[in-house]
């Protein structure tokens, strides 16, 4: 059987997506969620017969606590480390997004975009469940461009500016990696100087 999860904060998004796959495939829905603290349970619950195929359908951006931007990259972790791989489906989908989604860190197989068709997500559906990845064709150029862009840092440089994504302060970063707070600063110089901007904002924006 082939048996498909959806994790969105969205009612109405869900409603849609199961629409489509039970009307027009043969993938039956096996369990929704809007919340990363719904997740524990929802795998502990789930049975699957030797030959049943499961993958999840995850937003970025869902409910949970503390509230963080990107939730789903945690449900996902979580869908992982159970055996359950993740096909991420987001409006958020910058390369940088997409880089970190299907990162080792956090373990999506797949990435599409909300603002693609029904077809393109059941494409990464299927070939996710047949142990591929996938990343929609269109985005792959964006994906290409910050693998180049981050390939000039060093490890320790890509955390930080991972956790600057995430919206933490300088403080909350240098307490997150254990270091005082003006060696946190040079390393944010140094990143500024490599990625070519002046501050956050600009980082940000020469992630998009």
């Amino acid at each position: 059987m082939k048996k498909l999860i959806l994790i969105d904060d969205h009612k109405m998004l869900r409603k849609g997506i199961s629409s489509y796959i039970t009307e027009n495939t043969d993938w039956s829905i096996l369990a929704e969620a809007e919340s990363l603290e719904e997740i524990p349970d929802l795998i502990k619950k789930i049975v699957l017969q030797t030959d049943d195929k499961i993958v999840a359908v995850v937003d970025i951006q869902i409910k949970g606590q503390p509230e963080s931007f990107c939730n789903g990259f945690e449900a996902v972790k979580m869908l992982s480390t159970a055996g359950i791989p993740s096909v991420i489906f987001s409006s958020h989908d910058t390369g940088v997004l997409i880089e970190r989604a299907m990162s080792t860190e956090i373990g999506a197989k797949g990435f599409v975009s909300k603002l693609s068709d029904e077809k393109m997500l059941l494409d990464a559906i299927n070939m996710v469940a047949e142990g591929k990845t996938f990343v929609q064709p269109d985005l792959v150029a964006s994906l290409i461009e910050i693998n180049t862009l981050l390939s000039i840092l060093t490890k320790r440089e890509l955390q930080v500016v991972k956790l600057i994504q995430d919206g933490l302060t300088n403080e909350e970063i240098a307490a997150r990696l254990e270091i005082k707070l003006t060696t946190l600063e040079n390393y944010i110089s140094v990143i500024y100087d490599k990625i070519g901007c002046h501050d956050r904002s600009g980082l940000l924006e020469k992630l998009r």
